[in-house]
């Protein structure tokens, strides 16, 4: 590489600020205006072979996307009281809708994971009434899917505990989707 030869960076940042202000290091050195052009025609190409794959995957089923925001709003709501032990003085309870928050930000710690929901079965509003958690999660494509579940049963399991005075039964792990990382995309 000769002293008139800029970075690839430098390049690519001229390109994205439209080649203005003009820069004669870069326009008038051959070498540096054969590399800029050639990163050019990769980023039209690559932006091409990206709206070719935008174009070949289908819309996705309005049902689908009505069923999960369905979801949404079903765990979105408070849900039932469960009662917290007190002195006496007041009444205190957390609601059903924070214990699903717990269960999310447990399994979404998880690397890999991604809940898509969950839910509590069983009587909440009783005090030593044995609770059943089911937890649905998105998995990462490449990863052992048993062991990433026992990692999301343990997590989930040790906040409950934790945050909450339930009596735990189960946390049973439902793979109900993988994904991929890059664009998360599920398949």
């Amino acid at each position: 590489m000769n002293d008139d030869t800029v970075t690839l960076e430098r390049l690519a940042h001229y390109l994205d600020s439209g080649r203005v202000p003009y820069d004669p290091s870069i326009e008038d050195v051959p070498e540096n205006a054969s590399q800029l052009a050639t990163l050019e025609r990769l980023r039209v190409l690559s932006g091409e072979l990206l709206a070719e794959d935008a174009a070949a995957d289908p819309d996705p089923d309005p049902r689908w996307i009505s069923g999960v925001m369905e979801r949404v709003r079903q765990e979105a709501r408070s849900g039932r009281d469960i009662p917290l032990d007190s002195d006496g003085a007041a009444t205190l309870h957390m609601t059903e809708g924070a214990v699903r928050g717990l269960i999310r930000e447990a399994g979404d710690s998880v690397p890999g994971a991604v809940v898509i929901s969950c839910s509590l079965g069983g009587d909440v509003s009783a005090a030593d009434a044995p609770v059943r958690v089911e937890v649905v999660i998105s998995a990462l494509r490449g990863q052992y899917v048993p062991v990433m579940a026992d990692e999301v049963r343990e997590a989930v399991t040790l906040q409950l505990l934790r945050q909450t005075e339930l009596d735990i039964e189960a946390v049973d792990i439902v793979v109900g989707d993988v994904h991929l990382l890059e664009t998360g995309v599920a398949s």
